[in-house]
Order: structure tokens, then sequence, then C-alpha cells
């Protein structure tokens, strides 16, 4: 299971952004955020810790090496920024939920938050990824998630970021 944690840093915000649209409730949204969240920021400790006592951690998807598939690597200083990405993806989810009651119209909250988890599976990917290609792929879908969340806002100025 170990060696699936990589992946299963991406795939969790990834995974949990459609499953979130079929919640209700911003609140059921906001708490299911805050578990994917938080559960990527476990992954991550998990990752540093085992990168610290084994070493740098390569992991490619389908078995393919890396010209050919998607590989992931996480060493030293990808597990450290793996950990400061998640946590304060989860910190600023703690603290954000009365602004975007606030901010974002009642309709639009669940979608707040898919494209969060979004923007957050794109930042943890650009992170851990281990060719220039899919940093581009994982920047594009955090890029998009970003610019989407500046969109929602019914506010004037949201218009000018």
């Amino acid at each position: 299971m170990l060696t699936q944690l990589p992946a299963l840093a991406i795939i969790l915000p990834l995974l949990s952004a459609p499953l979130c649209l079929f919640l209700g409730r911003s609140l059921l949204a906001w708490l299911f955020t805050i578990i994917a969240s938080g559960s990527t920021m476990l992954v991550s400790i998990a990752l540093l810790q085992q990168v610290m006592t084994t070493g740098t951690i390569v992991y490619e998807m389908g078995g393919w090496s890396a010209p050919w598939g998607i590989e992931y690597r996480v060493d030293k200083l990808n597990a450290y920024l793996l950990l400061i990405v998640s946590s304060i993806s989860t910190v600023v989810l703690l603290a954000a939920h009365t602004s975007v009651e606030k901010e974002i119209p009642q309709h639009r909250i669940i979608l707040f938050y898919v494209l969060y988890l979004l923007s957050l599976a794109g930042l943890v990917g650009v992170v851990i990824t281990g060719d220039a290609f899919n940093v581009f792929v994982f920047l594009e879908v955090s890029s998009l998630a970003a610019y989407s969340l500046i969109a929602l806002g019914e506010d004037r100025r949201a218009l000018w970021a």
C-alpha cells in the first residue's frame, strides 16, 4: 500500500471533486472537502515519513517507465512541498467557510468546493510528477480551476483578477 501513496495523493482530491457534486447542501460539501483535503495531508505526511526512511520514491503508472509512461517521483524536497501545499489547503479551507458563504451565491457554493478540490489535485500533481509534460497537464488543471474559482463570485472586481 505504501508504494501507491504518490498516486493516492492525486487520486484523493481528483475523485472527491465529482463526488462533492452529489452532496445536496453546502455544509456537507464543506465537510466532505475538509475530509478529502485532510486525507491528502495525511497521505503527504506518510509520504514524507517514507521518503525520510527509504529515500526517493518512484511510482510508474501501469508499469511503464518514464519516457512512455506517467511517472511520479517524490524526493525530500517534493515531500516537503507536498506537505506544505496540502497543509495550507486544509487550513485555508477550515477558515474560508464564512467567507465562501458570504461572497459566493448559494447555488454556486458546491461548485466552489468541487473547483477547490480540482485545484488541489492539480497542485499536488505539479509537485510530485516526474516529467515536464505532466507538469504542464497538472498546471492546466490547477489554472483552469483557479480561473473558475475567481469567476464564481458576483463582485465586479473578480473580472479584473
